[in-house]
């Protein structure tokens, strides 16, 4: 009675840690970022106005992702993420449950990662980690985000492939096929990136082509493009974006190089936007990041300059406050116009014709994560 008793209880005990490594070989986690403040623009259609809005620092998201292991170094994988505003509660897509990324896949340790679904590029992947627009987010990313640096490129019909690291290199390369959603290129999309890391050195590179990309690039960065072209929205009928950057640190300090060059092709209309950037982020102390940094863009007769500060304070692991400031200005044309400041210029001829030539961003906010 005793040995059975015993066996019963040691069958149970086995199926007990067997159903507990099952469990930890698969997960599903839900995650997400919810970002809130308020921002003083000096420069709003010729006006300073306090604006009380979200996900300025990093947009709010949240998202579930898992994985299974399928044995041998195998797993599949997934992740849906949807995009929200805190202050309206409404999606940031209309209809679209989860705008920002939809995909499953297979990540092999050996062979790499394949994915299928709603995804971003390369410059997202290896570039975004050297701009500042990383730690200070969206009024500190180049004109328009044409680049795609801050993920405003969600590719439909993607399928994804990300090597493993041979020695710190990786490098991968994505197919889109035609999609209907003009926000995400109604032509195909190919796109190509390598990152490298090896200790205090990462480098990155990235290409991307999209055709017939939808952009309203006067709300965007104040232009029209091409003097010929009307201050509304166009489909440009080609996109290419290359790119490359690189960053080193030294002890409590982050020194980040970029350069990006988006060429526009609206039918018989060509032209290059190039941007340089440089900036510096310090580990005060383990809670407190200050951060500077500058880029110049220029598109044929139009510039911008974009200098900016932050200090960001973590109250814990999850939750910071943060302070930023940016200055634009534009010139050639062009206007000030912040990524999501809101603001509509005024154009003729293709030409900025409103009041002042440049504009500040001033915030405060509060970000978790969870």
């Amino acid at each position: 009675m005793r040995k059975s008793f015993g066996r019963a209880a040691l069958c149970a005990a086995t199926l007990m840690l067997a159903a507990q490594v099952a469990h930890a070989q698969s997960s599903v986690t839900m995650y997400g970022i919810i970002d809130a403040g308020i921002t003083y623009f000096s420069n709003l259609n010729g006006h300073g106005t306090f604006v009380a809005n979200d996900g300025s620092i990093q947009a709010n998201r949240w998202g579930l992702r898992g994985q299974e292991d399928l044995g041998g170094g195998t797993k599949v994988i997934f992740d849906l993420e949807n995009g929200f505003n805190l202050y309206s509660g409404t999606m940031v897509q209309s209809g679209v449950l989860f705008s920002r990324q939809a995909w499953v896949g297979l990540n092999d340790q050996r062979d790499g990662t394949l994915t299928l679904g709603k995804q971003y590029d390369f410059f997202w992947d290896n570039l975004t980690q050297f701009a500042m627009g990383q730690l200070a987010g969206q009024f500190a990313w180049h004109p328009g985000d044409f680049d795609h640096l801050a993920g405003t490129l969600h590719i439909n019909n993607a399928l994804k492939y990300t090597s493993p690291s041979f020695g710190g290199l990786t490098f991968g390369g994505l197919y889109a096929f035609p999609s209907q959603s003009v926000s995400a290129g109604t032509g195909r999309v190919i796109s190509f990136g390598a990152r490298y890391s090896n200790g205090p050195l990462n480098l990155g590179a990235a290409y991307t082509d999209t055709h017939d990309l939808g952009v309203n690039a006067p709300t965007q960065a104040g232009t029209t493009l091409f003097s010929n072209l009307p201050p509304a929205p166009v489909v440009a009928t080609d996109v290419s974006s290359f790119g490359v950057g690189g960053s080193y640190r030294y002890g409590r300090s982050l020194t980040r190089l970029l350069f990006t060059d988006v060429h526009f092709r609206v039918l018989d209309d060509n032209g290059s936007l190039v941007t340089y950037e440089a900036n510096e982020a310090y580990q005060v102390t383990p809670a407190l990041t200050l951060m500077a940094g500058a880029w110049y863009s220029k598109l044929g007769g139009e510039r911008w300059q974009n200098g900016t500060l932050l200090a960001d304070y973590a109250l814990s692991k999850r939750t910071d406050v943060y302070a930023s400031a940016s200055y634009l200005h534009a010139g050639g044309g062009a206007a000030p116009v912040f990524l999501g400041g809101g603001s509509a210029p005024v154009f003729v001829n293709g030409d900025y014709v409103s009041t002042g030539a440049s504009s500040t961003a001033v915030r405060v906010g509060i970000r978790t994560t969870f």
